[in-house]
């Protein structure tokens, strides 16, 4: 097998490490990425726009939100851990300081604690709270869920399905078993990755800018108790 770097810091990643798993860490940065064996690889990835060191809550161009629910913790790679009390709306957890509209993110998602039947986390896409956006989400079950909010007709948000809760064999289910997200928005097509597989693939043209949440939603029934890693913002390679 040919040697292998790590496509954010460049530094080789062991040949041990490639032939464990299809999903690889860098040990020095922490970087997850995946290692295709199959004929369909992953899309490469862009530049990095703009990373997250969850060591501590000081991240350039990301504002932190509900700070006092949030700890961080340094390590390979560095975790933000969150509890969550029940509530019937999402806790936005971090969201991009500036307005996106192109762009490829991802994230690994590790449900800790909850009823693993409601509890879901993920992200807010071009997403602006007075007026909505979309949302891609993953449950401690194995399913996942692509939407977007739009303003009712007494101001709420009031949610919208594109595609309604689908199990997926990529997704592992139950608690503490991590999964990553990546979604790729280019103008109006979308591309979910689960692990590092395509799950699907849609078009859709309502909202064309705003800005990355990333969303912890326990639902009123349930605390969450989630841990978050590797949080990546990159240019969409055209």
């Amino acid at each position: 097998m040919k040697a292998l770097n790590c496509p954010n810091c460049g530094a080789t990643i062991p040949e041990q490490a490639i032939k464990a798993s299809d999903l690889v860490a860098c040990q020095f940065c922490g970087t997850t990425f995946r290692v295709s064996k199959t004929l369909t690889p992953e899309p490469d990835m862009g530049d990095l726009l703009l990373g997250a060191d969850f060591s501590n809550k000081v991240m350039p161009g990301w504002e932190v939100i509900n700070e006092d629910l949030l700890t961080f913790h340094a390590g390979v790679p560095s975790e933000m851990r969150g509890k969550y009390k029940p509530s019937v709306n999402s806790y936005y957890v971090l969201k991009s300081s500036g307005l996106l509209d192109d762009f490829d993110a991802g994230i690994n998602i590790k449900f800790t604690d909850g009823n693993k039947d409601i509890i879901r986390a993920g992200f807010y896409l071009r997403f602006i709270p007075e007026s909505g956006g979309y949302a891609v989400l993953i449950s401690a079950l194995g399913s996942y869920t692509i939407g977007y909010y739009v303003k009712g007709k007494n101001g709420e948000l009031v949610w919208e399905d594109l595609m309604a809760w689908t199990y997926h064999t990529a997704l592992k289910s139950g608690i503490n078993e991590s999964n990553r997200l990546r979604v790729i928005c280019d103008g109006e097509k979308f591309r979910i990755y689960l692990n590092g597989t395509l799950a699907t693939s849609f078009k859709d043209e309502r909202f064309k800018r705003g800005k990355l949440y990333l969303a912890a939603v326990p639902t009123e029934k349930s605390d969450l108790d989630i841990t978050f890693s590797d949080l990546q913002l990159r240019d969409v390679l055209k």
